[in-house]
């Protein structure tokens, strides 16, 4: 691989030059971001090292120079001295990843590694799966930057909230900031606001004592207590009610919880990601979630594109969930055609990761080859074909909504969370539209 240094500090380049080229790669050295441009048009490097110095705008400057190349050049940002502010900046303008120095050496192989779509023992391809062992297998840049970012706010204490569509990974981006900080040996306690009813939800997250209420025969921590010392996740934040947002924001500004007929409030420490696959500002602007609690929870925005947004993904991720199955059934599939490789590249993945792993685990079930063929590859007409979409006979509207709930609901074994999430609504709403249904059969 040719790799482009960018680097002012002398030492430094000598030192990573020489690893460079003892690991077998070309190595370009240059002390301006500004004669950088020129040099990466000309070498092409598949890796940019770009020190971040006191001439940081010119280093920004190259960062977009750099996506604009075909095709982009990942750029790890080096600096010594980190700041926040340069992290979120280096990200939003592309950087592969933002890295403090001193950094270990062997870490840089290994990045080069994922760079270059290769395992560590030379196996065969692994793009996007990081040989250090991370969770979140990715090959795009855009999801890399995320991780850059998520890593490098992960030891401080800062609210973080994740934004995306279901099935996205939001919830791997949670446990990964908690495995990521200082907390990762402690508590990582998760619940999903949208599955409790409202009577429910604030004794499950602020705890109660023996009496506040009819059947309250023992005290009993809540989730905030549950998750001290550690992170609290609060999966489709926006599905709070109202009136439970103003206790949540209290919480979070004091590090304190009052426990539903508590006389005292109970001091805790806990760490708070948020989810939502709603666009939290249409909430803010239509009155149904508090802009006050946004702000609070806002510290660290993550944006998770759908995976139809991050095509180079689709192979990787696939190729994780086929070795994931293969491993767990015992089969003898063990890699795709070509053309299955196509039509899963193909398909539109309204269902997002988590309609893709499905996918996979069924062509490992069904397929009797070591090879898998696109005749194991099903994919669901109503989703992803539009000629499949046309042969539906016309119906009302209301009918065919009760039809895609139900056909939801089987799908899920019943699973009234994993229904909502493949269509797209709340666990609340889908519980009204049951109820409403019912109704309409008892009348």
């Amino acid at each position: 691989m040719n790799v482009l240094l960018v680097e002012t500090d002398s030492s430094d380049a000598r030192t990573l030059s020489s690893y460079l080229r003892e690991q077998g790669h070309l190595c370009f050295i240059t002390d301006s971001a500004r004669s950088a441009k020129s040099l990466a048009k000309k070498e092409c490097p598949g890796l940019v090292l770009l020190h971040l110095d006191g001439r940081a705008d010119q280093a920004f400057e190259f960062l977009e120079s750099a996506q604009s190349l075909e095709p982009p050049v990942p750029v790890i940002v080096l600096t010594r001295k980190p700041r926040l502010d340069d992290a979120v900046q280096a990200v939003k303008k592309g950087a592969y990843d933002f890295w403090t120095k001193p950094f270990p050496l062997e870490r840089l192989a290994k990045t080069i590694e994922l760079i270059e779509g290769v395992t560590p023992s030379g196996n065969g391809p692994a793009a996007g799966e990081d040989p250090a062992g991370d969770p979140i297998i990715t090959a795009d840049h855009v999801v890399c930057g995320l991780k850059a970012l998520a890593r490098k706010v992960a030891p401080s204490n800062a609210t973080v909230f994740i934004q995306g569509e279901s099935g996205t990974g939001k919830e791997l981006f949670a446990r990964y900031i908690h495995q990521e900080s200082g907390r990762g040996n402690r508590p990582f306690v998760a619940i999903n606001c949208a599955a409790l009813p409202e009577t429910l939800l604030e004794s499950e997250l602020f705890g109660y004592e023996k009496g506040a209420f009819t059947g309250a025969i023992r005290n009993r921590e809540g989730k905030f207590e549950l998750a001290n010392t550690g992170t609290l996740l609060l999966d489709e934040v926006t599905e709070i009610p109202l009136h439970l947002q103003a206790k949540l924001l209290r919480v979070l500004q004091e590090s304190e919880v009052d426990r539903l007929g508590g006389k005292y409030p109970v001091p805790v420490d806990v760490r708070v990601v948020a989810t939502t696959n709603l666009r939290i500002e249409d909430q803010v602007k239509e009155g149904r979630f508090r802009k006050d609690l946004y702000y609070r929870l806002n510290v660290i925005p993550l944006r998770i594109p759908p995976l139809r947004d991050r095509p180079g993904d689709i192979v990787p991720l696939s190729e994780f969930f086929l070795r994931k199955y293969v491993s767990e059934n015992a089969t003898g599939a063990r890699s795709f055609a070509p053309e299955a490789a196509g039509k899963l590249k193909a398909h539109p993945w309204p269902g997002n990761v988590r309609e893709l792993q499905n996918v996979v685990q069924r062509a490992v079930l069904i397929s009797d080859s070591p090879v898998i063929d696109p005749g194991s590859i099903i994919l669901d007409p109503e989703e992803g074909d539009p000629s499949g979409a046309a042969q539906l006979s016309l119906m009302p509207l209301s009918e065919m909504e009760k039809m895609m709930i139900h056909k939801a609901l089987n799908s899920c074994d019943g699973n009234r969370t994993k229904a909502a999430d493949i269509l797209g609504i709340s666990v609340r709403t889908l519980r009204n539209k049951l109820s409403e249904y019912r109704q309409s059969l008892e009348m």
